[in-house]
């Protein structure tokens, strides 16, 4: 797929990072993490491969302490209620090439057709078969929805948002986070 094609378009080049070496740097790399203010912009390159991305979006991540997870054996009601309470946010603009805004979208669409077998399997009087039915559709939502994630928040505070599953490409284009982080 990354062969080179002579008569292929050419693509567009993006900006220039607006924190490749300046005093206003609103993302780092740590390791394999990337850092980055709670509601800063990313650079305009694929946060999964780092060539130039062609969707630019706003998203929202969001994430709370995994203690918090004990709360569902009180009762999910419980949990969910706590975690909307709790839960720390992060808005960025993030890139994705069309490969990986392609793939996304299939993921999507796995969490979405996660229901025909859920419903198709009432059709049938046998309890085998709605076993079946129940087990795709949890294996096909849980798959879609891990896979259609952009960013895993590892951790989102006030000061930084710390993801997880960020390319080495894209990552190698920021500096490198010049404070502690204990």
């Amino acid at each position: 797929m990354d062969e080179f094609n002579p008569y292929a378009a050419p693509e567009a080049v993006p900006p220039p990072l607006t924190n490749s070496g300046s005093a206003e740097a609103t993302c780092w790399r740590d390791g394999d993490q990337l850092l980055a203010l709670p509601h800063s912009d990313l650079p305009r390159y694929c946060v999964k491969c780092g060539r130039p991305a062609l969707e630019y979006r706003k998203r929202s991540f969001y994430w709370h302490s995994p203690w918090l997870y004990l709360l569902i054996l009180l009762h999910f009601l419980v949990y969910l209620i706590a975690a909307l309470a709790v839960r720390k946010q992060a808005v960025h603009h993030v890139g994705l090439c069309s490969e990986h805004r392609k793939r996304r979208l299939n993921f999507i669409m796995m969490a979405w057709s996660s229901l025909v077998p859920l419903f198709g399997c009432f059709l049938f009087d046998s309890g085998a078969v709605i076993g079946l039915g129940i087990l795709a559709f949890l294996v096909m939502l849980l798959w879609g929805l891990i896979g259609m994630q952009i960013l895993k928040p590892k951790k989102i505070d006030v000061e930084l948002a710390v993801y997880r599953g960020v390319s080495t490409a894209f990552l190698a284009r920021l500096p490198r986070y010049p404070y502690r982080r204990d």
